[in-house]
């Protein structure tokens, strides 16, 4: 055949190699297209609390996290930590050291303590779990919240969000807030603050999933064209 002057050459193929190509193509095109929808979900991703050992065994052990962050000499202290020992203190939803099959919450203390006398009197026989007083994780989830006691304002050297007495709730799976309304939660719904917290996660599972569902579409879309 000739164009525009030039000659140019038609290769003939085998209907075989023909359907060896698209066979390829297909191929090509399924891997690609599993590869793309198989996007992460929340809970296999390094959420932004992992950096922090001294929370893991909740994590990973819990379905909701309640981090108390509270000090034995604080006077608003005291309510809140009846009222959690009244709602979860001797309920088997409770996550303990002691070990055992998953629970539904864990309660872990993040002190505001002035002494290791005070720290250990105040948690001792309760079920919560607690930062070691020792532990510089201690400061680090004050920070990383923006949590604390007014004395504690200069030595962390952060901009205050919450004072203490605060329980903020998270979803274990994606490491995200629920509510920083946990003490008002429990105070005024005793252990029914636990189905409240409950009720927004699935709510806000929900809408994590349907922001990946969209993502992943406006991915495909954007690959195929």
């Amino acid at each position: 055949m000739s164009l525009f002057g030039l000659k140019v050459t038609q290769s003939a193929s085998s209907p075989g190699h023909d359907n060896r190509r698209r066979r390829e193509q297909d191929s090509t095109s399924t891997s690609s297209r599993k590869k793309l929808m198989a996007w992460p979900k929340p809970h296999s991703m390094g959420g932004p609390l992992s950096k922090f050992s001294d929370l893991t065994y909740a994590l990973q052990n819990s379905d909701l996290l309640a981090l108390y962050f509270a000090a034995s000499w604080c006077p608003m202290s005291t309510p809140v930590s009846l009222a959690l020992d009244g709602a979860f203190g001797k309920n088997d939803v409770l996550l303990t050291h002691e070990g055992g099959a998953r629970k539904t919450l864990s309660v872990v203390y993040v002190s505001s303590d002035k002494t290791p006398q005070e720290y250990y009197g105040y948690i001792h026989d309760r079920n919560w779990m607690a930062i070691p007083f020792e532990s510089s994780q201690r400061s680090d989830i004050k920070r990383h919240f923006s949590t604390c006691a007014h004395r504690e304002l200069e030595e962390l050297g952060i901009d205050r969000k919450h004072e203490i007495p605060t329980i903020i709730v998270i979803d274990t799976r994606s490491q995200g807030i629920i509510t920083t309304e946990g003490a008002d939660d429990v105070d005024q719904l005793g252990e029914g603050a636990l189905e409240h917290w409950k009720d927004i996660q699935k709510r806000v599972r929900r809408n994590e999933e349907v922001m990946l569902q969209k993502k992943n579409e406006i991915m495909t879309e954007a690959y195929y064209g």
